[in-house]
């Protein structure tokens, strides 16, 4: 028998009640081996524990990183500087990498959400393509319904706030409902860091949420699996659908029928881990999700534009007359991120709706009586100018009266003055 079986036998016979005499027969040692055995086993694997500054704050530490794992450590510090923890950084960096590393490395376990719970939403880039004529950078924004795994793709040329939010709206009445919440990574357009470094939805997210009631949510950085249906999507539309694309002289308006015709197609194959296909799934799901509202929330950037001298506001390089009453004052262009129709407004409430000409075309757009109008305008401020600049005229001489005197009379003043008496040289 070799010593560790010894070890292990002895401290087995200890637990049964043996003494360590008893224990010395059975196993044919003498007392102080079984004694020091017994002592030797008792320190296995024991270390001597340390108390850390650290040790009261660490499940207040482990609820802020489950959340964001890369929370700003140096406002991690002055949270718990209020708290009352009074050690360094240091250790606090320690453990909280400790901790991020635990969490990044968690198993994710696969799961289904139920009908109409959940949609995941992510971008996918194509770099630089000919899209009507002109190279450009193209983009195509992805939202998949969780339980069906039913896509809804549009290109655009764009992935600021304004067109992720344009796209969110033609998703909603694509898919004929909005699910309870909606899954983002970290996207600068639906998500910023607050004062303390925590990732809040921005305020037009927000509005677009309350608008439509759904709940924006934020996956775990550098944790792709939880938004996996998206990314999914995302790589089956790169291999799948672009490659027919490739070569080919498209237009921003084709290439989004060509990817509605290609959705409807693949939908109708089955799932290879579900055994149905997204059709099947969705015409369950689609009972599931929330009415969309009967108004479209209002997703366009209002720009503030100066009225000219010319009776014209500026933008993309183009000039648009305006009614000469305003000129000088301010007015607002809404302007949607997927189209070209613009709304002016104008102060009083009044307002104007057009086409936007080609950017950088450099032409003048004239509505009909602002030319005429600006005209009177014109003639009537030159008459006023030419009014103002007219010289006084000269009064006549029969309206010049000259009153004449005695030199005597300029003598005696000049001696009650005390000047000298006649005519100054």
């Amino acid at each position: 028998m070799t010593k560790e079986h010894c070890m292990l036998k002895a401290k087995i016979l200890q637990e049964e009640g043996k003494t360590q005499r008893e224990i010395a027969e059975a196993l044919g040692v003498t007392d102080r081996t079984v004694r020091n055995y017994l002592k030797r086993n008792d320190r296995t694997g024991k270390k001597r524990a340390y108390s850390s500054k650290l040790d009261p704050f660490k499940a207040f530490i482990d609820t802020i990183l489950e959340e964001e794992p890369l929370f700003n450590r140096e406002i991690l510090l002055e949270r718990l500087r209020k708290q009352g923890y009074t050690g360094g950084i240091s250790i606090l960096r320690d453990y909280a990498a400790a901790v991020t590393r635990r969490i990044t490395k968690a198993a994710v376990v696969r799961f289904e959400t139920e009908p109409g719970r959940q949609a995941q939403v992510d971008w996918k880039e194509f770099g630089k393509r000919v899209i009507d004529g002109k190279e450009t950078k193209l983009y195509a924004f992805v939202m998949v319904l969780g339980y069906s795994r039913k896509p809804f793709v549009r290109f655009t040329t764009s992935m600021n706030q304004a067109t992720l939010l344009a796209c969110h709206v033609l998703a909603f009445l694509w898919f004929g409902g909005v699910p309870f919440e909606i899954l983002y990574d970290n996207m600068r357009a639906a998500f910023a860091p607050d004062a303390d470094g925590r990732w809040q939805p921005t305020k037009r997210l927000l509005a677009l949420a309350a608008h439509y009631g759904f709940s924006p949510k934020r996956c775990r950085i550098r944790r792709p699996e939880t938004k996996g249906k998206v990314e999914r999507a995302i790589g089956y539309l790169g291999d799948n659908f672009w490659p027919r694309m490739e070569g080919r002289g498209l237009s921003l308006d084709e290439l989004n029928a060509e990817v509605g015709a290609w959705i409807d197609a693949v939908s109708e194959k089955p799932i290879a881990d579900l055994g149905e296909s997204r059709s099947e799934r969705f015409r369950r799901e689609k009972s599931a999700l929330k009415p969309v509202p009967a108004a479209d929330f209002d997703v366009r950037d209002t720009i503030p534009l100066h009225v000219g001298l010319e009776g014209v506001v500026r933008y993309e390089g183009n000039r648009y007359t305006v009614p000469a009453e305003f000129i000088g004052e301010m007015a607002s262009l809404l302007v949607h991120p997927l189209h070209r129709e613009v709304e002016l407004r104008l102060p009083g409430g009044k307002s104007r709706r057009f086409t936007l000409a080609p950017k950088g075309s450099h032409a003048r757009i004239e509505f009909p009586g602002d030319g005429a109008e600006q005209l009177r305008r014109w003639r009537n401020d030159r008459d006023r100018v030419a009014r103002r600049r007219r010289p006084r005229g000269r009064p006549a001489a029969s309206d010049i009266a000259v009153t004449t005197g005695r030199a005597a009379a300029y003598d005696e003043l000049s001696r009650a003055l005390g000047e000298p008496e006649g005519i100054p040289a």
